[in-house]
């Protein structure tokens, strides 16, 4: 039975210095969050209520696929693509997967796709924004009412940049709307034909570390941008809304709050008792680099003692790794050197 040997606290006291207008930018509102720990490396008016044009339908696609229903097959109706605005160009009685749905979706920003999602999923509208406002108070957006599932300007259809975040922290942990937002095109089948769209985030192409997540505009909301970055095993999300040069502020964004990450390195040399080798113990050890915002926690397991042989490179226990409450990687202890059996030649 494994041994728990000891409980570190790693006590690097890192003051980062989180200046909230630090970075000049174009957007009425912005903010960029750090998503596993939720903290807000930078903000602009980001509790301000907007319109949030097209972003909406990250919300649209959350739910899409939280429904289980990614292989259902999907009927379009009149009701479906009577939207107006940006279009798939889907036609009554085309059929295809919720999946391509929430694809097209997200990649040509179509309307009629995401009226098509609300439709099949909650019969009308309507319905959908009360499903999408419930799960939006579930996720503690506070400031947010949705009216519809595209993001067209109708009622007081609004969100901030700070929900807007925390819903996009949500959609990352979703391995299935990654997978969808990453993508720079796709090929769809609509009706058994093969149809082919391309992502309107240009984000994808400018810096291979940003992986989504939606581009949206309408007259009255101006250009609005979602984004997410991987960074060191940390994932970074960029909201702006109203925000004339985005692609270039969301850059700039990220390059300024990923200085607010310190590197902390976690090593550790452990001596092992061993029965029956002709030395009395094994060195061991692991080591790995990190970027945080806070401080790293470790807890080494390993077995108090071992049997001879022991190879070199041999896994022998484990450091769990523990960062803002969660455990973030298992790293292997592992011998330094070979222990031989007593009295082999």
């Amino acid at each position: 039975m494994l041994k728990k040997i000891f409980y570190i606290f790693l006590t690097f006291l890192f003051l980062i210095p989180f200046n909230a207008y630090s970075a000049s930018n174009s957007a009425s509102s912005a903010i960029v969050i750090d998503a596993l720990t939720g903290t807000v490396l930078y903000e602009k008016n980001a509790y301000e209520q907007r319109a949030v044009a097209s972003t909406t339908k990250i919300m649209t696609a959350l739910l899409a696929i939280e429904s289980g229903r990614l292989d259902d097959t999907v009927k379009i109706t009149e009701e479906m693509v009577n939207v107006e605005g940006s279009s798939l160009g889907l036609k009554a009685g085309d059929k295809l997967t919720l999946y391509d749905l929430v694809l097209g979706m997200m990649l040509t920003s179509g309307n009629d796709s995401a009226n098509a999602v609300a439709c099949f999923l909650a019969e009308n509208s309507v319905k959908f924004a009360q499903m999408m406002n419930e799960r939006a108070l579930e996720l503690g957006m506070k400031n947010t009412e949705f009216v519809t599932p595209s993001g067209l300007d109708e009622g007081n259809h609004h969100s901030t940049a700070y929900d807007m975040a925390l819903l996009s922290v949500a959609a990352i942990k979703s391995d299935i709307f990654c997978e969808i937002v990453s993508k720079q095109s796709a090929t769809l089948q609509i009706s058994g034909n093969s149809v082919t769209v391309y992502n309107h985030n240009k984000l994808l192409a400018m810096d291979e570390s940003i992986f989504g997540i939606k581009t949206g505009y309408t007259e009255k909301a101006g250009r609005c941008l979602v984004s997410a970055k991987n960074y060191n095993k940390n994932q970074l999300v960029c909201v702006t809304l109203n925000c004339p040069d985005d692609w270039n502020d969301h850059l700039a964004l990220y390059k300024e709050c990923v200085n607010k990450y310190n590197e902390q390195v976690i090593e550790n040399n452990v001596s092992v008792a061993v029965v029956g080798g002709k030395s009395e113990t094994v060195k061991c050890s692991y080591n790995a680099t990190y970027y945080t915002l806070e401080d790293l926690q470790i807890t080494e397991y390993y077995h108090p003692f071992l049997y001879a042989p022991i190879n070199k490179g041999e896994t022998i226990g484990t450091a769990v790794i523990i960062y803002s409450n969660k455990i973030i990687e298992r790293l292997p202890i592992e011998a330094d050197e070979e222990i031989e059996i007593y009295g082999e030649q």
